[in-house]
């Protein structure tokens, strides 16, 4: 997993083929709620009903959503809960991953997308960096708002896009 960072720290280039982000998350949370539930973490999902449609490379946006997931989850001790949303806002498919855990101090926001910046034991740091160059790579943007004490939100937005649903990859 290492290995694979530091290869993705440059540019590469990503497939753009209409990927339906209410499918890739149906499908990342039952992948990763086993795990989940080991650790007392419940993941909820609250998807809109409209197509989410964008134009991205699946596995990319399966990789970044994974990332957020994972840091949501070691960021809670006890019970908690992992929340992922979907909106369409003006023309926007919005995504969300919301945590319930220790939440992030004011004067870590700022660098938490740099490159190397870590708060764990394990890991090189590289993980909200990667995802911060995926989304933007992809058109998107990212952004993040945290209290310390209750809890973090990740805020994706991509332009949504009008498929035809055979070819449309989750």
């Amino acid at each position: 997993r290492i290995l694979d960072d530091l290869r993705d720290l440059g540019p590469k280039p990503l497939e753009r083929k209409p990927v339906d982000v209410n499918q890739m998350l149906r499908d990342l949370s039952e992948s990763m709620r086993a795990g989940a539930t080991a650790t007392r973490v419940t993941i909820d999902t609250a998807l809109c009903t409209e197509p989410a449609i964008v134009s991205g490379d699946s596995f990319a946006l399966t990789r970044v959503c994974r990332n957020l997931m994972t840091n949501a989850m070691q960021a809670i001790s006890g019970d908690g809960r992992v929340t992922l949303r979907t909106s369409i806002v003006q023309g926007q498919v919005v995504v969300e991953v919301e945590d319930t855990g220790c939440g992030i101090a004011p004067e870590r926001l700022g660098s938490i997308f740099d490159d190397f910046v870590t708060t764990r034991n394990r890991g090189l740091g590289l993980g909200l960096a990667i995802a911060k160059r995926i989304v933007e790579q992809l058109g998107g943007t990212i952004q993040v708002r945290s209290t310390v004490g209750v809890g973090t939100t990740f805020t994706l937005r991509f332009d949504g896009i009008v498929a035809e649903p055979q070819r449309v990859a989750s």
